[in-house]
């Protein structure tokens, strides 16, 4: 059985790809930890990201054209600041869209609401293999902002949606959705905020953020209630 697509892209990488899968592990860690620090290395970036050297080099070589990070010293003695948090956070915004670089997949539900599809999919063996997206995330964050009662589910294991479509009771929805299932682009930002302790995942903050910007159903309006009220954002996050 096949969801209805929402929209999706195979859009070709920009900025020496930047924004990309692994690319972005740095650029969220900048946010929420580099923030934090006075000056910023390579290595220790690497270390504490969990990325290799060569892809914490070439995002600082691409941020320091950008105006973003700032570079003294030279060649191993090359220490980095981050001079500019708010331009890395819109260029980001400006280079990504979730209903550009994710498939998504539209539903309606023989369940009755969110709570008993949240039920049913706990007591499945498939709450491990999905995150809460967009609103559901918000939700979780406790940033709701709005009266939705539609579920967003990331598919960290994209092998398991015919289970769920059973398990959760959906059919195919042309207009509109009940469930909206999708297949993550940041795959290593859900992967890193994986929490096994938790029935089911959430996106994590910025992630959240990320994707509810350009998301046509009340999307930027969540979105900014979210930069409002999460430290992570309110610092870094100027309304347009």
């Amino acid at each position: 059985m096949e969801g209805r697509f929402l929209i999706g892209s195979n859009e070709k990488p920009v900025e020496g790809n930047i924004y990309s899968d692994r690319s972005a592990v740095v650029l969220d860690w900048l946010l929420r930890e580099g923030i934090k620090s006075r000056e910023l290395s390579v290595r220790n970036v690497s270390k504490e990201a969990g990325v290799s050297l060569g892809s914490v080099q070439r995002a600082f070589g691409a941020l320091v054209i950008k105006g973003v990070l700032q570079v003294e010293g030279i060649r191993t003695a090359k220490k980095f600041f981050l001079k500019d948090p708010k331009r890395l956070l819109e260029s980001w915004l400006e280079h990504y869209s979730i209903v550009k670089k994710c498939k998504m997949r539209t539903y309606r539900s023989g369940f009755q609401d969110k709570v008993e599809l949240l039920e049913a999919l706990k007591k499945s063996n498939l709450s491990k293999k999905v995150a809460l997206a967009l609103h559901s995330a918000a939700e979780e964050h406790g940033c709701k902002n709005t009266n939705l009662n539609t579920l967003e589910l990331y598919l960290i294991d994209p092998l398991v949606r015919s289970q769920l479509e059973k398990k959760l009771l959906l059919e195919p929805q042309e207009k509109g959705y009940e469930v909206l299932l999708i297949e993550p682009y940041y795959k290593s930002l859900l992967k890193n905020a994986y929490d096994s302790s938790q029935d089911i995942n959430a996106s994590p903050p910025m992630l959240t953020f990320l994707d509810l910007y350009h998301f046509p159903l009340r999307g930027q309006e969540q979105a900014e209630f979210m930069a409002a009220r999460l430290p992570e954002l309110k610092g870094i996050y100027k309304k347009r």
